[in-house]
This record gives C-alpha cells, sequence and structure tokens, in this order.
C-alpha cells in the first residue's frame, strides 16, 4: 500500500522489524497525535495485512485493471505513474532520512539533558550524605545556597526539592524557608520511587507547580546513605529536580529540519513531557492502542513509521528514537500534507502534459480500482484479526522475558535466567542455570564482601547498590543491583533472591566525562578570559583575581560594585544603573555591554551576562547576582571595521549600478538584491525562483546564456560565468540588456554555488546600436560624395589645367562643407543658414563699404540629411557665378538670399538676388556645366523649379523645394514644420 493510504511502514533504507528498526503497522490504526492541533486519538487496531496479502492483492489488481488500462492509456498513464511514483518515494524517503537524522540529533540532545539533571540528582545526593532530616532542616539555608548554585548550571531546570520519606520538602533551591507541606505524595514520581523495585532515575509526567503555577516535569531518584534511622524497604524520601517543557522545547526547535516539523519528548507510557509547538501546553497522553505506545511496549529502539492522525488532524510522518538507559522517546513529526506539497510540486509538470490525455478513461479506472481495494480490504481486515491476537499474546510472554531478571539459591546458584540477562550478559540460558553468579560474572562486591551484602538482604529483605561484572566477551560493566528476598509462604524461610540487574556502564561513563568536560571547561575559560563573578546584596563581589584589571583597577584593589560602576562611560553608566534596579526589582537573566575608561585615556568594551535574584524587602540591589565577564573590546573593534566595509561596499555598489545574485545549486535556493530585482521588475514578494527568470529572459537570448552556464559548470574549466542577455521586465514590459559575471564554486568535483554580479547596459548597448546606424550612415554619405565627386570630375571642363583644378577644388570644398555641418548635427540634417554661410562666407562680414558683400534673412530651417549635399552643390554654382560673372565679381556688388516657408504649398522657397555687377550685354548662348548641376539637384534630386531671370541689375533667381516628396522620405525638416502645415 502506499503511504497516502494511511498505512504504517519501514522507510526506505530501514531494516525488517526488530529492536533498533521500524516494523510495518497495521493499516489503518489510530495515528500518535503529536501535534498539538488535535486530541490524541483512541485506540482502534487493525492488524497488518501480510506480505502474502499484499502480494496477492497486487496480483488481483494488475489483473483487473490490466485489460481496462493496457489499450487506451498505457503509454501515457506509465509516463504519468512511473514519473509520479518516483517522485512520490524520492519525496517520502527523503522525508524519512531527515526525520530520522533529526530524531538522532534530538535524542541525543535529550539523552545529554536529561543525564545532567540525574547526574545533578546525584550530587545533590551526595551533598546530603550522612545528613538527617533534622540536620537538613536546621542547615537549610546553607544547603539552599547550594542547590541554587547547583541549578543555575542547568540550563532546563527550575528547581530542585530534596523530600523526606512521607514526601514533606526539607530543603528547595527557589525557596527559604521550603513550605511545610506535603505536596508530592499523589506525583507518580514519590510512588514510583517509594515502592519496591525503584527506578535508579525516574521521569515523572508533566506537572502543574503548587507553588510558583510553573509547568514541569521532575527528574528524580531515591535518597541513598542518609544519617537517618534504616527503613525497612529501604526508601528514605528523595531527591527531585524540575525540569521546564519549554527551555527544553526551544533547545529541539533548533534541531528540525524545516519548519513545519515538530519534536515531542514523550515517556514510554504515553505521558509528553515537552513538545515544540504549544510548548506551553497542556499536553496530552497517547493512548495505549496507539502505535507508538506499542513501539514503547515492544523496547523498539528507532521506527520511523507513518500515522493517521485523529479527527480533526490530518496523516503524519514520525520518526521515533529512544533515550539511551531511560524510557523515554523522541518523536520528530512532518505531516504528510508537507510531503505531498513537495512531491505535488515535482509532478506538477508531467500531470499538466499526461492528464489531458488520460483524464476520461482514468475516472473510471478509478472507481473500479476503488470497488476491488474495498473487496481486498474486507478480507485482509479478517486474516489480519486472527494474525493480530496471536501477535498480542506472544509479545506479552515476550516482554515478561526482557527484563534482566535472575534467580538465585541463598548461595549464589542460579535457578532462574531471563532472556535480557542473556543479552546483558551474553551466557545463554544453558550455559547460565546451575552456575554460580559470582564465579560466572566474577562480580566485585563492596566492602563487606557477598556475606555482608546477603546479611542485610536478611534483615531488610532487600538490597541495593551496584556491582561491577564481567560479561561473556570479557568486557567489564556496572550494573545497578536490586536484591528482593523471597520467602517460603508456609514457614516463612528464606527461599531464593530475586535480582534485577541495570546496565549503568554508559552513566558511569557519562559521569566521569562530565567531570572531565567541566574541568576543560575550567580551563577553557581562564585560557578565553572569562572572569565570573558574584555580586552580594551589600555590594560585597566576588570574583577571580583578574576582574580588578579588567575595569583598570590596580590588582590589590577589593572591587564593589561601586568602584566598578566609577569606571564606566557616563551613557553605559546610566544604562548599568538602571539595569541594576530593575533586577533588583524583579531578577532575572541580564546581558549588558559596557565601556570602561583606562588610565591611558583608551577604553575597553566589557560583556557581562547572567542571572539575579530580585530583593523581596524592595531594596536597591539585587538580593544576589552571578555571571561570567568577558572583554569583549576586539569583537566591537571587528564589528565597527566590518560596519564600514559594509557601507563601503554598499556605496560603492550604488555607485556602480551592481546587483547582486547568488544561487545554490544543490538545493536551487536563489538570492537577488533590489536591484537584481529592479531588472528583472520584480515586485519584493514574489520568490526568485528559475521559472520566474526564464519567464523574464528575451526567448533569442536563452541558449546564449544556457551555453554559458553549461561552461561555467564544467568542473574541468575556469568556472567562469560572463554572459549579456536581454530582459524583458515583468510588469512594465521595457527590454534591457544586463550583463553579468559570476564564478562557480566547486566542492568534490561538483558544482555547488554561483555568485556573482549583474550590470545594466542597455545605455550603452543602446549607444552602440546608434554608432552601429551612424557608421552606415557616414559610409552611405562618404559613398555618395565620392560619387558626386567623380561625376563633378567627368563634367568639369576649362580652357587651362588650373582653371580645372579650381573648378574641381571648389566643388569638392563645397561637398566638404556639407559633410562637416552634418558630421556636426550627427547626420541628422544641416541648418540651411550654415549652408549659405559657408559658401558666402567671405562675403558676410563687410569690412570694406565698397566691398561686394553678401545679405541672408530667413527663418530657421533645417534640411534633412539626404538633401544637404544637393542643395549644397545648387548654392556652390550660384556663388561661383556671382563671384565670376555676377554681383560678387566688382566692388559695389550686392548679393541678397532670403528663403521662406510656403504653407500652401507645402514648400521651400530660396530668392537669389545680384545687384551692382557688371552689365549683362546679352543673355548666356548656352547652359554651363553650373547650371546643369542646378537644375540637376534641384529638379532631379529634389523634385523642386528654378527660374533664372537675367535682369538689368543681375541674376534673379527662385528655387522652390517641396517639404516632402510623393511617395519618398521627407526632403526637408523644419523647425517650424507645424506652422507651415
Amino acid at each position: 500500500m502506499t503511504p497516502d493510504q494511511g498505512s504504517s511502514e519501514t522507510m526506505p533504507g530501514r531494516s525488517p522489524a526488530g529492536p533498533g528498526s521500524a516494523a510495518a503497522e497495521p493499516a489503518g490504526w489510530a495515528a500518535d497525535n503529536l501535534l498539538p492541533e488535535a486530541p490524541p486519538p483512541p485506540a482502534m487496531p487493525r492488524p497488518a495485512v501480510t506480505a502474502t496479502t499484499a502480494a496477492r492483492t497486487a496480483r488481483r489488481l494488475r489483473r483487473s485493471l490490466a485489460w481496462l488500462l493496457a489499450g487506451a492509456i498505457a503509454l501515457p498513464a506509465s509516463i504519468l505513474g512511473a514519473g509520479a511514483w518516483l517522485a512520490w518515494t524520492a519525496q517520502w524517503r527523503e522525508a524519512g532520512v531527515e526525520l530520522a537524522r533529526a530524531a538522532e540529533a534530538a535524542a541525543d540532545y535529550s539523552a545529554r539533558s536529561l543525564l545532567n539533571y540525574s547526574i545533578a540528582a546525584s550530587r545533590v545526593d551526595d551533598l546530603l550524605r550522612g545528613l538527617t532530616d533534622a540536620e537538613i532542616r536546621d542547615r537549610e539555608a546553607e544547603l539552599h545556597h547550594e542547590l541554587r548554585a547547583l541549578v543555575t548550571q542547568l540550563p532546563q531546570a527550575s528547581a530542585a526539592y530534596v523530600l523526606d520519606r512521607q514526601g514533606m520538602p526539607l530543603v528547595a533551591a527557589d525557596r527559604l524557608p521550603v513550605p511545610q507541606v506535603s505536596f508530592a505524595q499523589d506525583r507518580d514520581y514519590f510512588a514510583a520511587l517509594a515502592a519496591p523495585g525503584a527506578p535508579p532515575v525516574h521521569v515523572s509526567q508533566v506537572y502543574t507547580g503548587r507553588f510558583e503555577g510553573r509547568r514541569f516535569f521532575a527528574v528524580s531518584r531515591r535518597r541513598s546513605n542518609t544519617g537517618n534511622p534504616p527503613q525497612p524497604d529501604g526508601f528514605d524520601g528523595l531527591v527531585n529536580l524540575s525540569v521546564e517543557p519549554a527551555p527544553l522545547a526551544d533547545g529541539l526547535r533548533r534541531l528540525t529540519a524545516t519548519s513545519g516539523d515538530a519534536i515531542a519528548l514523550i515517556r514510554a507510557d504515553g505521558a509528553m513531557l515537552a513538545r515544540t509547538r504549544d510548548a506551553e501546553g497542556p499536553f496530552p497522553t497517547l493512548p495505549p492502542g496507539s502505535q507508538f505506545r506499542r513501539h514503547a511496549e515492544a523496547g523498539t529502539l528507532a521506527a520511523t513509521y507513518h500515522a493517521t492522525a485523529a479527527i480533526g488532524g490530518e496523516p503524519q510522518l514520525i520518526a521515533l528514537r529512544r533515550l539511551e538507559q531511560l524510557p523515554v522517546y523522541v518523536a520528530v513529526i512532518r505531516p504528510r500534507s508537507a510531503i505531498v506539497a513537495a512531491w505535488w510540486e515535482a509532478v506538477r509538470p508531467q500531470v499538466g502534459i499526461g492528464l489531458p490525455a488520460m483524464l476520461a478513461l482514468l475516472g473510471l479506472a478509478l472507481l473500479v480500482r476503488r470497488s476491488q481495494l474495498d473487496l481486498i480490504a474486507a478480507n485482509d481486515t479478517l486474516e489480519a484479526r486472527v494474525a493480530d491476537r496471536a501477535a498480542t499474546l506472544e509479545e506479552v510472554s515476550q516482554a515478561l522475558d526482557l527484563t534482566p531478571c535472575m534467580i538465585t539459591d541463598l548461595r549464589g546458584r542460579v535457578s532462574h535466567w531471563s532472556e535480557g540477562c542473556v543479552r546483558l550478559y551474553g551466557y545463554s540460558r544453558d550455559e547460565a542455570l546451575g552456575r554460580m553468579v559470582t564465579e560466572l560474572l566474577a562480580t566485585e562486591f563492596p566492602p563487606g564482601g557477598r556475606q555482608g551484602l546477603l546479611a542485610a538482604l536478611l534483615r531488610h529483605g532487600q538490597w541495593q547498590g551496584e556491582l561491577r561484572q564481567v560479561r561473556r566477551d570479557g568486557t567489564r560493566i556496572v550494573t545497578g543491583t536490586q536484591w528482593t528476598l523471597r520467602l517460603d509462604p508456609l514457614t516463612g524461610a528464606p527461599m531464593s533472591i530475586v535480582s534485577t540487574r541495570t546496565d549503568l556502564s554508559a552513566l558511569r561513563q557519562a559521569e566521569r566525562a562530565l567531570s572531565r568536560s567541566e574541568a576543560r571547561l575550567h580551563r577553557a575559560q581562564e585560557a578565553s578570559g572569562v572572569v565570573a563573578f558574584e555580586v552580594a546584596e551589600d555590594g560585597q563581589v566576588m570574583a577571580d583575581a583578574a576582574l580588578p584589571g579588567l575595569f583598570g583597577l590596580s590588582p590589590a584593589t577589593v572591587p564593589t560594585v561601586g568602584r566598578c560602576l566609577g569606571r564606566l562611560h557616563r551613557p553605559d553608566r546610566a544604562a548599568a544603573l538602571a539595569l541594576r534596579s530593575r533586577l533588583a526589582a524583579a531578577g532575572g537573566a541580564f546581558s549588558l555591554e559596557f565601556r570602561v575608561a583606562l588610565a591611558d585615556g583608551a577604553e575597553r568594551w566589557l560583556l557581562a551576562r547572567g542571572e539575579a535574584t530580585a530583593d523581596p524587602a524592595g531594596g536597591a540591589n539585587p538580593r544576589m547576582l552571578a555571571g561570567i565577564i568577558l572583554d569583549v573590546t576586539e569583537r566591537r573593534a571587528a564589528e565597527t571595521a566590518l560596519a564600514d566595509s559594509g557601507e563601503r561596499l554598499r556605496l560603492a555598489q550604488a555607485a556602480a549600478g551592481f546587483g547582486i545574485y547568488d544561487h545554490d545549486l544543490p538545493s536551487g535556493r536563489v538570492t537577488w538584491d533590489r536591484r537584481m530585482r529592479a531588472f528583472w521588475d520584480l515586485p519584493d514578494d514574489l520568490p526568485v525562483t528559475n521559472r520566474v527568470f526564464l519567464a523574464g529572459l528575451h526567448p533569442d537570448d536563452r541558449a546564449l546564456r544556457r551555453d554559458a552556464v553549461r561552461n561555467a559548470l564544467d568542473p574541468a574549466g575556469p568556472g567562469t560565468y560572463q554572459v549579456e542577455y536581454r530582459v524583458i521586465g515583468r510588469q512594465d514590459g521595457q527590454e534591457r540588456w544586463i550583463a553579468t559575471t559570476g564564478q562557480v564554486r566547486f566542492a568534490q568535483g561538483q558544482p555547488v554555488r554561483l555568485t556573482g554580479l549583474a550590470m545594466d547596459i542597455t545605455a550603452r548597448k543602446r549607444t552602440e546600436q546608434r554608432n552601429e546606424l551612424l557608421m552606415r550612415e557616414v559610409d552611405h554619405r562618404a559613398k555618395n560624395a565620392l560619387a558626386v565627386v567623380q561625376a563633378a570630375l567627368r563634367l568639369s571642363r576649362a580652357e587651362s589645367p588650373a582653371e580645372l583644378v579650381r573648378i574641381v577644388e571648389g566643388r569638392v570644398a563645397a561637398l566638404a562643407r556639407a559633410q562637416t555641418i552634418l558630421a556636426q548635427r550627427r547626420w541628422e540634417g544641416a541648418e540651411l543658414q550654415d549652408l549659405l554661410q559657408g559658401e558666402l562666407a567671405p562675403f558676410l562680414t563687410g569690412i570694406r563699404r565698397d566691398a561686394p558683400r553678401a545679405e541672408l534673412a530667413g527663418p530657421a530651417v533645417t534640411v534633412a540629411a539626404h538633401a544637404a549635399q544637393p542643395l549644397c552643390m545648387a548654392i556652390h554654382e550660384l556663388a561661383t557665378n556671382a563671384m565670376k560673372y555676377g554681383a560678387l565679381s566688382r566692388a559695389g556688388g550686392l548679393l541678397q538670399v532670403t528663403w521662406r516657408l510656403d504653407p500652401a504649398k507645402r514648400s521651400l522657397v530660396l530668392a537669389w538676388r545680384e545687384s551692382g555687377g557688371p552689365d549683362i550685354a546679352t543673355l548666356p548662348a548656352g547652359r554651363g556645366f553650373g547650371s546643369r548641376v542646378i537644375e540637376q539637384t534641384v529638379q532631379g534630386q529634389l523634385g523642386g523649379a528654378v527660374r533664372r531671370r537675367w535682369l538689368a541689375e543681375g541674376l534673379a533667381c527662385d528655387i522652390e523645394v517641396p517639404l516632402s516628396r510623393s511617395g519618398a522620405a521627407k526632403a526637408l525638416v523644419l523647425d517650424g514644420e507645424a506652422a507651415a502645415a
């Protein structure tokens, strides 16, 4: 069955059912609702489907659906089904691996935390060793401070209590004096530890404190070696450490693989101790019929299984890990909806392609499939009930034999050897029965030997302690041993000894490791410069010898709060005083960074962290304040330098206009800054994905970008990524050119990260395009000019070579002047007045009154680039004729050139009037080259008309050029074209 049918199955990569592995759970069982959204479900047992039944079901489905689907939807269904199934199994496999890793880490974290509390309880027991209840009450204040110092070292612990055998508190870490109220007799930890065969360490369910109202669970152990008279049952009170679930949940929350996962800490009996969601509770208790309880009762060490939540919840995938040496489990939960969402994201493109081809037939197939599955499920249910009842009986019989337990006679000869002893010591039943335990296990007894323990057992009926023994493989272990004397029910004479064992080797190793760790921590504090301190209510400071030096005081100075505050900068001193007032009123944890002024004028940054106890009398100082001080001057300097560097980088980036991108290749996560988003015109709330990137990329540039990425990701290459491409804005539709460069980082020969810069080069690209167009235009105009020069050379006539050179030079110079004027205007056109001034410049100054001169008058007119050269040639020929034969050839001659726009005809009219030149005796007999040039350029190229009249005072020539030619490009572009229209 697939996971979406609510079945329980072993995740891929796990071994079959057995200790430390996840077994296939019965389909349809009620789930362990470990998330806070739904209450714990009732037990609804449904047995597991056997492998034979599952195989038979699969064969039935294949036979019944083969003929229905083969002909019509075989190809699209196989492609779609295979892709979906591969994605489905991959998603579940990946989720199972992630949850298993998180469960391993959470179990390790929880085991270390609870082990610390157990060790702390042992330390409290050692602290009170040999003291009677009366002596503890007499020394309550002293013992309270020692317990308080111990509890502050535990991150999640909130209180510690020592109780006598009636449940009355003797001393507490958080209260002085402790209320004399019997408040523990109804707690499960008191009942468990007061009963015979009590465990070495007990973890209670979650309670609400009777004094402070906070929620907690207790880590407790019996008191030992007290000064009170020995008790018949060996119980003489207990040591209790209260642990708050919420801080413990905060530590577990950091171990989740995704934000949607949850972690719960649960006892083997289903009582929940902490969870990362709704950490404040109340917490549900998992019922006996739940999958979790079945795993716990079977002693499963690790399992990953599916579960169906109760009404109102949803299916979940759960990874379960048992804590070492404790009946407590860690469960890491991921909702099935999160896994399905990831799977759907992967298969959605496949569904979009294959679904239209098979949608109609799929509905019919599903109806048939549902009816067959219902029939098969009904048959499987009947078969599984029989198997389930047989398995339940087998589990009960096996569970009784799992505990390491042996029965010996009074001399120590084995008469019963449980399966738990087989696992603990390695000897089989046949090897152990009839053997002396002392010889078999090489037992080392406490002082007094076995006879002393036997005498104590005969006096009290039981004995509890530790023994050192040797396993079959030669490994030495430490066992927590509980001896109970069995008496003859008729005579009351001792019959045998029932002995239960617990392997304490790992606990003792952990205690030794903790001791070494504390020593290393002390050395590390000395090496790192951390200085511990305590401040009493009267302001006296108890600290390491290095504290005066941190505040710039001499080593001989006795540090006080006033002296230390006097060395602070004034703003920091005010903050410190305000903090002291707050701690005196409310207490709690604190953290403060401040500056200290040194004698040489320098300053030092210090960090103080710790915890304070409020003064109930309302004094100015806290009742107690303890913590550490660390010199953080170098860190502050580094932070300042880093901030300055970051600001310089930001300013440089803003000035350069760069955008920054970062692509995590294995995960596909893409990070863009604001400038990169602006290039694509993306809103801030839209996630950056590969789909969004490709949607904005110009289709013609996708192949170019794909080749650049392929080359950059090649491990044999330099890993450099450089490409220029176009981007279409998502909202404004604007096209932009982007130049991007980056570098790929490789790990073990595989690309893992691409980071780089991008820049908007749209302006540069447009400039390049304009320059290219301009170059083509220049090339075109140059060719035209050369063609005109060639025509001038071919048609020019003169009486002498010198005259020919002068004529050609003049005409070429006219073309060059037109070219220069056009180049100044970037070939967009030329001013008509500039063309006239270029030809008539010597006659426009009027330096001598009797010299020939020219006058120009007319509106601003811009001549298009393709019309400027022809018009310039016509003006040159008129000017040349005027200088040779007309008004500009003699003193007193006058040339007047005027032009105007004719709106009615949409034309430019240029009037050329000469006066004061030589008398014209006769009209010219024929047309020279100049006349032909004028007519050809004005009429042939510009589509205009030329009218020349030879008057007595000189030449009168009217040139009329249309503003645009019919069916052709515009001939003239006028500044006042709208007025002329």
